[in-house]
């Protein structure tokens, strides 16, 4: 009979305060790790940490703790895999800076999720997977539609990487175990941005019958990603409650989330379409004020994109992941970092892409103006994320 660990992707999120965290938590992983037993790290993805992070991490968390760490976009996104391009020593790299959390036991599993534009290519997959150490436990994220064959899941099968299961609106969900761990990961199903999305108890209780099959015979691990307004560690503890297996201090937790909402609206997000606004008497609208820098065809696509995933939304800069893609807006230095191929040459013509388009479509009305309106006053450095792994 195997264990069910359940916790979030990432901890310290600006609007968990008071929704899960208390005025009074000086250290949120260690507030965090009070209520969880597990965590997924999502901030190794951006950049490679500081040789003392992952000390931290072991450090101010219990004995019994348990981490996913993803792995680094250098190797995922920007090299895609290629040994050619000198993944294995990326990763040998990363792996050394996960040596803390391994020697005292607390390194769960690492994730390593594809761009979703990355096909099923048997030869290159195998050569990358072949130098995984057998040591440590992997999981898969793909995509692509095109990795939903018995070839891809028996190739990972084959090499003991366990495919990860994802509920979210890219991809159907594929229940297949193809090693001695399972790993799920809720992402969300918001039609603007999958992750500002709270699951009903109906949607979790869905997953009830096969998260206990699939721990009759292995660990499973999961994770929830929909981070916004503290939806994460609300849902995940309902689904550690219909488990059956919750604490008391959870529970106490999960009592706090409810007295916190208690007499509020829980805002759902907005969708407005170019035929909500028209007629509207105000200022022009965001789609209206993107027009001015972005083509109409990309705008059309921009409109499409819904992999949306907003890390930091500050004062001073703002970060995410649109599609695989990272986007990077430094409003006070005026700078643009951009990784996808159509930037280059969008960048050219002082044009935005298709990705950044979508990112400020999801973005607050106020805050997509103001970025715009930014933008459009003063000369601004478009430039290429060109990949060292140490941005962001």
């Amino acid at each position: 009979m195997g264990k069910i660990w359940l916790g979030c992707s990432g901890w310290d999120y600006r609007d968990w305060a008071d929704v899960f965290y208390k005025s009074t938590d000086k250290s949120r992983l260690s507030a965090y790790s009070r209520v969880f037993n597990t965590a997924e790290i999502n901030s190794t993805f951006y950049s490679y940490p500081d040789p003392g992070m992952a000390f931290g991490w072991a450090k101010f968390t219990p004995p019994d703790f348990k981490f996913a760490v993803k792995l680094n976009r250098l190797i995922t996104h920007e090299k895609r895999l290629d040994i050619s391009k000198g993944v294995e020593d990326d990763l040998k790299r990363f792996l050394e800076l996960m040596k803390p959390l391994k020697d005292t036991g607390k390194l769960a599993c690492i994730l390593i999720q594809l761009p979703p534009g990355m096909k099923f290519g048997k030869d290159r997959i195998e050569e990358f997977i072949r130098i995984l150490p057998a040591n440590l436990h992997f999981a898969l994220e793909y995509r692509n539609e095109t990795w939903l064959t018995d070839e891809a899941h028996n190739l990972l099968s084959d090499y003991d990487v366990a495919t990860v299961i994802v509920d979210g609106p890219l991809l159907s969900p594929e229940f297949r175990l193809t090693s001695d761990i399972a790993y799920v990961r809720w992402h969300g199903r918001g039609e603007k941005m999958w992750y500002n999305y709270r699951y009903s108890k109906d949607e979790l209780a869905a997953w009830m019958p096969k998260l206990k099959e699939m721990s009759q015979n292995t660990d499973v691990y999961g994770y929830f990603n929909n981070h916004y307004h503290g939806y994460a560690p609300e849902n995940c503890l309902d689904m550690l409650d219909m488990l059956g297996v919750a604490t008391s201090q959870q529970k106490e937790a999960r009592h706090g989330i409810t007295d916190h909402w208690k007499g509020r609206a829980v805002k759902k997000p907005v969708i407005k379409t170019l035929s909500d606004f028209l007629g509207q008497d105000k200022k022009d609208d965001i789609p209206t004020l993107l027009i001015g820098f972005i083509e109409h065809s990309r705008m059309e696509k921009a409109r499409e994109i819904k992999d949306i995933e907003i890390i930091e939304s500050g004062s001073d800069r703002i970060i995410a992941d649109v599609k695989g893609y990272s986007v990077y807006i430094d409003l006070e230095k005026r700078f643009i970092l951009h990784d996808c191929p159509d930037w280059k040459r969008t960048i050219r013509e002082r044009r935005l892409c298709k990705h950044i388009g979508a990112l400020v479509l999801a973005l607050p009305e106020d805050r997509a103006r103001m970025v715009l309106e930014n933008i459009k006053r003063q000369q601004w450095e478009l430039s290429q994320y060109t990949g060292r792994g140490e941005t962001y």
